[in-house]
């Protein structure tokens, strides 16, 4: 039902928006539906929408089966979910999800307003909705990342013609799309891997190519090998984080276009329940000019120049003038150049991208939004006097830019500006909306700066709006932390640290936070369990060390708990004073009138 209500929106719209350009392929005509801005923000393929007339921005996800947001983003629209279908559920990297439906009475996007647009609901937030495979595949579909630009198409006449129109003269890749079926228009390709065939799917919303585990294995990857580095913990929109790995891989082929010698993440996980062995993501896109021909079955492809994938770091910045050679088309306009720039930034191409956003803000110097894209190259190219002179200026022209706030939050706090982050975070929390991941991210700001338990109602709205999200067990971490910290409901910080672990396994950070609630409840051996568990894994955390010092102090063993005190000044010259505002005094700085280290006050 929700599916064949999606199409008849989108043939309205079609109706609507037919004729708004054409281009020509080897006689054939091209209709142009229309054409999405495509801000790449991080490793984000975004489109701004609008939600019942509120402005949005939305993920790009041609991984998505259906249009999808979390409970906590259709919280903050606006809108009330109702029950799914039974035994419907959305499934991805971490697992399964349960979900409900939410309608949008009015949804502006390509220059239209849609009506009765239905979008999933649940699993783990990444901040935005998403516009999935049911509306991006519904047409023809040409994908120019590095322009910033993903534009439907209708075609007419080209059943045998080459859709690569904008390769006049050059050469062109192409491969066979192999459909999911009648009621998922997602788009798979055959790849082949280290002479091995493999299944792929074109996923513009997973932020890095990806082979699942019993594939890499497949093709004869061995996690164990010499040249296998461990990456981060993976998630999606399941509720599990798995591990990754990032692996060599000697020949990649997708269609006619082969890649030697690169490297690519692993991730223990059946992806998908296994519907697919990896996941073509945004970078592969990045680096090619698509046009996914689902009237044909076929995927035509260019490749723009630069690194393939995200994880070849070794390329990153390296093919910068050829990137840039090989790009169609030239920007024209202040929005045009910002739009590349963003998409050169998420390749790593940051002398470009600063090329692109110095060029939009001499056309438009009083874009606030401009202002703001140039500061985050200037971050990742580590010039942070010049990102936080950016910053200003967008702030000046736009005071209420939440995610300028939160970026100059951050560099004032990297260079020990208390005030300034206290005016920032300050700012940003009468801005984010409850239960939202920018409110996390304010929460944080609290307990970076010391103040957890401005901390606290924030991390409540996010924990109640997230129970089942992938991020969980971080913040019942947080929260648990900080009430360790402030010395509050040190019951209910125990529950919270037992929860995450339980989810999570033992990882450093919970064992640290499980640490001090034992040291606060004056259960020191338990306590001295927690930081060696902890230490065992992360020897180099200060508070781990700290915190040990001062259970084995009190328990008796002075000699160890002075030794685990210097080494947590060694790591970290200012510890004695961070933790002195809590309460939590070394016995050599101790006094008749100090409270017992730890313990919990009247």
């Amino acid at each position: 039902m929700a599916r064949n209500a999606s199409w008849r929106v989108w043939l309205g719209a079609c109706a609507l928006l037919a004729c708004a350009g054409v281009a020509r392929a080897d006689g054939c005509k091209l209709t142009r539906y229309g054409t999405l801005p495509v801000e790449m923000v991080g490793e984000r393929a975004t489109t701004r929408i609008k939600v019942n007339g509120t402005d949005a921005r939305f993920i790009l996800d041609t991984g998505a089966s259906f249009n999808f947001m979390s409970r906590a983003t259709a919280q903050t629209l606006g809108l009330r979910p109702y029950p799914a279908p039974f035994g419907l559920r959305m499934g991805g990297i971490g697992g399964s999800a349960d979900v409900q439906v939410a309608k949008i009475r009015d949804f502006g996007v390509l220059g239209t307003e849609l009506h009765d647009v239905l979008f999933l609901v649940g699993g783990s937030d990444i901040g935005e909705g998403l516009l999935g495979a049911n509306l991006l595949d519904l047409a023809d579909l040409e994908v120019d990342l590095a322009q910033g630009k993903a534009t439907l198409f209708r075609p007419d006449g080209c059943s045998k013609s080459a859709l690569a129109y904008w390769a006049t003269g050059r050469d062109y890749n192409v491969a066979d799309l192999h459909p999911a079926g009648s009621s998922d228009r997602r788009s798979y390709v055959d790849v082949v891997i280290n002479g091995k065939k493999l299944r792929a799917l074109l996923d513009s919303g997973a932020t890095a190519t990806m082979l699942g585990r019993r594939a890499a294995e497949r093709v004869g990857i061995d996690l164990n090998g010499p040249a296998v580095k461990e990456g981060r913990r993976i998630g999606g929109i399941g509720r599990k984080l798995y591990q990754s790995w990032i692996v060599p891989i000697e020949s990649f082929s997708v269609g006619t276009e082969t890649i030697q010698h690169s490297q690519m993440l692993v991730v223990d996980d059946d992806i998908g329940g296994g519907a697919t062995d990896m996941l073509l993501g945004v970078d592969f896109m990045l680096a090619h000019h698509m046009y996914i021909a689902n009237s044909q079955g076929k995927l035509y492809f260019t490749y723009n120049g630069g690194r393939v994938f995200a994880l070849d770091t070794a390329s990153i910045g390296a093919n910068e003038d050829a990137a840039a050679g090989a790009e169609d088309g030239a920007p024209k306009t202040a929005a045009d150049y910002a739009l590349r720039g963003q998409a050169r930034l998420a390749r790593g191409e940051l002398a470009n991208a600063r090329a692109d956003l110095d060029a939009a803000l001499r056309l438009a110097p009083d874009n606030p939004g401009n202002h703001l894209i140039r500061a985050r190259i200037l971050v990742a190219d580590q010039h942070a006097d010049a990102a936080l002179a950016d910053l200003d200026a967008a702030l000046r022209l736009d005071p209420k830019n939440l995610e300028a706030l939160l970026l100059r939050a951050q560099l004032r706090h990297d260079r020990k500006d208390t005030a300034g982050v206290a005016a920032d975070i300050a700012a940003a929390r009468q801005l984010a909306p409850p239960g939202s991941m920018q409110s996390y991210s304010v929460a944080s700001f609290y307990i970076a700066t010391d103040q957890p338990a401005a901390a606290l109602p924030l991390l409540n709205d996010w924990i109640r709006a997230h129970g089942a999200d992938a991020a969980l067990g971080n913040a019942l971490n947080e929260r648990c932390w900080a009430l360790a910290l402030a010395n509050q409901s040190l019951d209910d910080a125990l529950r919270d640290c037992r929860k995450a672990i339980r989810r999570d396994g033992e990882r450093p950070p919970y064992l640290d936070s499980l640490g001090l609630v034992y040291l606060r409840m004056g259960n020191d051996a338990e306590a001295i369990k927690a930081y060696r568990q902890a230490l065992a894994q992360a020897p180099r955390a200060a508070w781990s060390h700290y915190g040990l010092g001062l259970a084995e102090s009190r328990s008796g063993q002075v000699d160890a708990g002075k030794a685990e005190l210097a080494a947590a000044r060694a790591i970290d010259k200012t510890i004695d004073a961070r933790a002195a505002k809590f309460g939590l005094v070394a016995p050599a700085a101790s006094s008749a009138q100090t409270p017992v280290a730890g313990q919990p006050s009247g």
